[in-house]
């Protein structure tokens, strides 16, 4: 009877330890996150001289809840969606930027990375970070939210610019570096401004949607002004806040 009693303790034991194993291994999956599309490649836009367009952006937008960026067909202008709320810049050297917020069964991108996201978590990140750095800082922070970071993901900052600089692609010529794309482009340089930041990360999507320099491509959105464009170089101060997808 004695043996008998040990071995259902024993047996109680290792139902439990086995229930708390499974609950711990749960706790530390990763969350599932949403697929990211993506459609054209930058090295045939700066190497193969692309410039047709290869994805309707009203198709695009009949789904709910996309986010998403790139560039016009003929490189004519920048690409920016919230939440299925597209925005399309378009600027000539020297003059002013044109907006549109409509889009027609002509209109297609040439370069265009989205993702449907439904909900997000966001943290604060208490130090500053800069365009050599916030790779790195995206990357542990993702981790930390349980995001799986050898999967592209979207993300969305929010914070005080100490300095950015973005321009507004402007249909260069094809040929040419992309440092012979910037200097045909609209440029503009802000300091100490609030603004938003959608963006992406890969470490997988190098000449594809990333520079070759950089995991992330990243547009900057100044609500008040309904103006977007490609980040070049970016100072952020501290206390900015980062969301990524939960679903």
């Amino acid at each position: 009877m004695s043996k008998l009693i040990l071995w259902s303790q024993d047996k109680n034991q290792f139902i439990l330890t086995s229930f708390i194993t499974i609950m711990f291994m749960v706790g530390c999956e990763k969350q599932i996150q949403p697929d990211v599309m993506v459609h054209g490649e930058l090295k045939k836009i700066m190497h193969g001289d692309a410039r047709e367009g290869i994805v309707n952006l009203g198709d695009v937008l009949k789904n709910e809840h996309i986010f998403g960026l790139g560039a016009m067909e003929n490189l004519d202008g920048e690409i920016i969606i919230m939440d299925s709320e597209i925005l399309i810049t378009r600027a000539e050297v020297d003059q002013n930027p044109k907006i549109q917020m409509d889009v027609t069964e002509n209109d297609k991108a040439l370069l265009l990375v989205t993702s449907r996201v439904q909900s997000w978590t966001e943290t604060v990140i208490g130090e500053q970070a800069v365009s050599g750095t916030i790779d790195k800082i995206i990357k542990t922070h993702a981790d930390e939210m349980r995001l799986d970071t050898n999967k592209p993901f979207p993300f969305i900052i929010e914070g005080e610019f100490e300095l950015m600089n973005w321009h507004i692609i402007s249909s260069p010529e094809p040929g040419g570096s992309h440092d012979d794309h910037l200097e045909q482009s609209w440029k503009r340089r802000d300091v100490n401004v609030h603004g938003k930041i959608l963006g992406f990360y890969s470490e997988h999507h190098k000449a594809i949607f990333t520079h070759h320099t950089t995991f992330t491509h990243m547009h900057v959105l100044y609500e008040d002004e309904n103006l977007s464009g490609h980040i070049d170089e970016l100072v952020i101060n501290k206390n900015w806040s980062l969301k990524v997808p939960t679903n």
